[in-house]
C-alpha cells in the first residue's frame, strides 16, 4: 500500500513523467503488430519512443506554460457478442498524459483509501479478490466448526455502470476525485491548471463521425486512459459505508461488488446503506442479476429470508468459491478448457485409425500430455490460469476424469464410458503415463 501521495501539479511539469509511458504505449503497440502506425503525420509509435526524451519535455513544458490543449476524442462503436458499444480514440499527446495521469492518480487513491477495491491497482487482480472470499469463509468454517451456520451472500453490479454514471458539473464524482488529485499538494488543494487538465481528459470533447462535438453529461468516455480510475472512485463512499459495518466481508471488481456476512441482519443494514447512496452517486443496481445465497454445506435456504437461496457455491469474477472455502475457475472457463483438449485430441485421432487400440490410446496420452505440461509452448490455453487458482482437488479429480474418458473413446470410437472397458483408467495413468491435473497441482 503506497505512503505518501504525490504532488500532481509537481509531477505534469517534471518531462520524467512521461519517458515511460512513452515506451510503454510504444511496447503495447508493438505486441499487435502497430509499432510502425502513425500517431501524427509522419510520425509512427517507433519514431515517438526513440525521441522520448525530447517528445517528454515538450509535452511538460507546454503544460507549465499553460499551451497544452487536450484534442477532441474521436467517437467510434465497437460490437462485440451483439452489443453495440461507444469507444473513444484520443490523440497520441493526450494519450500519455492521461496514461500517465492515471497512474498518479491511481497511487494517491490507494493513499486516499479504496476499501475493498481490486480492480485496476497494481497487485490486486479478480483471483486476489475471490481467495479472500475464500478465505473469509474457511474462517467462518473454522470458527464455528461443524455447527457453523451459512455465510450470508449477496452479490451484485451496477445497471450499465460507465454509460450511466454521471460527468457533469454538479456529479457526485468528482468531489472523490479532487480529493485524490489534491492528497500531494503542498497547500492541500490542487491548482487549477492541474485540476482544469483533469478535469478535461476525464470529460473530454467528443466528435463523432460527422464531425459534430459534444461533451457528454452521463456516461464515462470508454477508450480514454482515465476510465478504469474513475470505475474505482464512483462508489467510495458505498465501499466505505459497507466496510465499516462489523465483520463484513467486502470486495468490488469495478461494477460487481459481493459482500458477506454470518449474520443476516448485517446484509440487510448493508442494503439499507447502499440504497441510501446509490441515488447521490447517480448509479443504480441491476436488481435481475442480483443473487442472494445462503451459502452452506447441506444447500438448504434461508427460513428468515426466502430470497437467499441455498447453495453450496458462489459463482463470481470468472471463478468459484465452495462452502468449504476452496477456489476454481468458473464452470464457462472450466468448460471452454476441455473443449479445447477435446477439439485436439479429436484432431489428433484419424490420423491414427489405422493402429491397434493401445497404440491409438498411447499416442493420444503422449499428445494430452503435451497439453498438459505447463513448461511446453504447446500446452492447452488457460492451463497456467487453472493450476494458480484452483485449490478444489474435487474439480481436478473430475477434469482427469473427462480427459481420460475422452481418450479413451476416440481411441476405441466407443462412445460415454464404454471405451473404458478397452481401455481403462488405470492403463492410461499407470502403464501409459497420462498426466494427472490433481498430481501437477500437489507437486505445486
Amino acid at each position: 500500500m503506497p505512503s505518501e501521495p504525490i504532488d500532481i501539479g509537481r509531477r505534469l511539469v517534471d518531462p520524467k513523467t512521461y519517458e515511460d509511458t512513452i515506451l510503454r504505449i510504444y511496447s503495447k503497440r508493438s505486441e499487435r503488430g502497430l509499432g510502425f502506425n502513425e500517431v501524427s503525420d509522419g510520425v509512427t509509435y517507433l519514431d515517438a519512443a526513440a525521441d522520448r526524451r525530447a517528445l517528454s519535455r515538450a509535452i511538460a513544458r507546454s503544460i507549465a506554460d499553460g499551451t497544452y490543449r487536450p484534442q477532441p476524442v474521436d467517437l467510434w462503436f465497437l460490437e462485440t457478442n451483439g452489443k453495440r458499444r461507444a469507444a473513444h480514440q484520443p490523440a497520441f499527446v493526450d494519450h500519455v498524459i492521461g496514461s500517465s495521469l492515471f497512474k498518479i492518480l491511481t497511487h494517491n487513491a490507494r493513499c486516499y483509501g479504496l476499501p475493498g477495491v481490486y480492480s485496476y491497482l497494481p497487485g490486486l487482480t479478480n483471483l486476489g479478490a475471490m481467495r479472500a472470499f475464500a478465505r473469509f469463509v474457511r474462517t467462518h468454517r473454522e470458527r464455528g466448526g461443524r455447527a457453523s451456520g451459512p455465510v450470508y451472500v449477496l452479490q451484485s453490479d451496477f445497471e450499465k455502470y460507465g454509460d450511466n454514471l454521471p460527468v457533469g458539473p454538479g456529479a457526485a464524482l468528482w468531489r472523490t476525485v479532487r480529493e485524490v488529485a489534491s492528497l500531494g499538494s503542498v497547500s492541500g488543494d490542487i491548482d487549477s491548471r492541474s485540476w482544469d487538465l483533469i478535469t478535461t481528459l476525464i470529460r473530454p470533447v467528443v466528435r463523432d463521425a460527422d464531425g459534430a462535438e459534444f461533451t457528454r453529461v452521463n456516461g464515462i468516455a470508454m477508450g480514454t486512459p482515465l476510465v478504469p480510475l474513475l470505475g474505482n472512485l464512483a462508489v467510495v463512499p458505498m465501499d466505505r459505508a459497507i466496510s465499516d459495518i462489523d465483520g463484513m466481508f467486502y470486495v468490488r471488481y469495478n461494477d460487481d461488488f459481493i459482500l458477506a456476512h454470518k449474520d443476516l441482519d448485517a446484509i440487510h443494514e448493508a442494503d439499507r446503506r447502499i440504497d441510501g447512496l446509490t441515488d447521490g452517486l447517480g448509479v443504480r443496481r441491476k436488481l435481475s442479476k442480483e443473487l442472494r445465497t445462503a451459502l452452506s454445506g447441506h444447500g438448504r435456504p434461508c427460513t428468515i429470508d426466502p430470497a437467499y437461496v441455498g447453495r453450496g457455491r458462489i459463482d463470481c469474477l470468472g471463478l468459484s468459491v465452495t462452502h468449504a472455502g476452496t477456489v476454481a475457475l468458473g464452470p464457462h472457463r472450466l468448460r471452454r478448457f476441455i473443449r479445447r483438449i477435446v477439439t485436439r485430441i479429436d484432431g489428433a485421432a484419424p490420423a491414427l485409425a489405422s493402429l491397434p487400440v493401445e497404440e491409438r490410446a498411447r499416442h493420444l496420452v503422449s499428445a494430452t500430455n503435451v497439453m498438459l505440461d505447463p513448461a511446453s509452448p504447446f500446452s492447452v490455453a488457460g492451463l497456467p490460469a487453472l493450476l494458480d487458482a484452483t485449490t478444489d482437488r474435487g474439480v481436478l479429480k473430475d477434469l482427469d476424469y473427462r480427459i481420460a474418458r475422452k481418450i479413451a473413446q476416440a481411441a476405441t470410437g466407443r462412445a460415454g464410458v464404454r471405451g473404458f472397458r478397452e481401455v481403462p483408467p488405470a492403463a492410461l495413468y499407470r502403464d501409459m503415463g497420462l498426466v494427472s491435473l490433481t498430481g501437477v497441482r500437489n507437486a505445486q
